[in-house]
């Protein structure tokens, strides 16, 4: 089961290599996202919110149209660092107008290589034109790290405690946790 788990995993990014990021962004607070491959739109209907929050209701209330890829990386919950040319550009713990002009700076940029390391935990993400994008777990911390959110609406977990995980996207609370017990290099 190990094996077909890192076989997931290399599945999984294999045809990301060689594809551009796009829409690359900042979510509230630290949170990066990337989308890859061929844009499609995504719409969220509105719905009736039960929040106490005014905000959250309205936003609720409104419909949301916007244009994702294939795939999407969502990178949330740990300590992460963008390098561009040995310069580093943020890292997690930096103003948002710092890491909204990293993820700026790395849209359009091919990813080239993708390496997990499972003695640190730390994942690497390469790309084409100098970035590297670094995850790395908070300490005492099992939190999910980053998601690949893959074209067949599965989406593959990599939590802080070194295990992941690929599920359905919508079935995420039945989802069956391995250990990964060799470290990964994609190409």
């Amino acid at each position: 089961m190990i094996g077909r788990m890192a076989d997931a995993i290399t599945t999984a990014f294999a045809p990301l290599i060689g594809l551009p990021c796009w829409g690359v962004e900042r979510g509230q607070g630290s949170i990066l996202s990337f989308e890859f491959g061929s844009p499609r739109l995504f719409v969220r209907e509105p719905y009736a919110s039960t929040s106490s929050f005014a905000k959250l209701r309205e936003a609720a209330a409104r419909r949301i149209v916007k244009p994702v890829g294939e795939w999407n990386l969502f990178v949330f919950c740990c300590h992460w660092r963008i390098v561009n040319r040995g310069e580093v550009l943020a890292d997690d713990d930096r103003p948002h107008s710092q890491i909204e002009a990293a993820a700026q700076a790395m849209d359009g940029q091919r990813l080239t290589a993708f390496a997990l390391d499972t003695a640190s935990r730390h994942a690497v993400f390469s790309f084409d034109l100098g970035a590297t994008l670094t995850t790395w777990p908070y300490e005492a911390d099992d939190d999910e790290q980053w998601s690949l959110y893959l074209p067949d609406e599965r989406v593959l977990t990599h939590r802080a405690d070194g295990v992941f995980s690929v599920s359905d996207a919508d079935e995420r609370q039945e989802e069956s946790w391995l250990a990964v017990i060799r470290s990964i290099r994609i190409p």
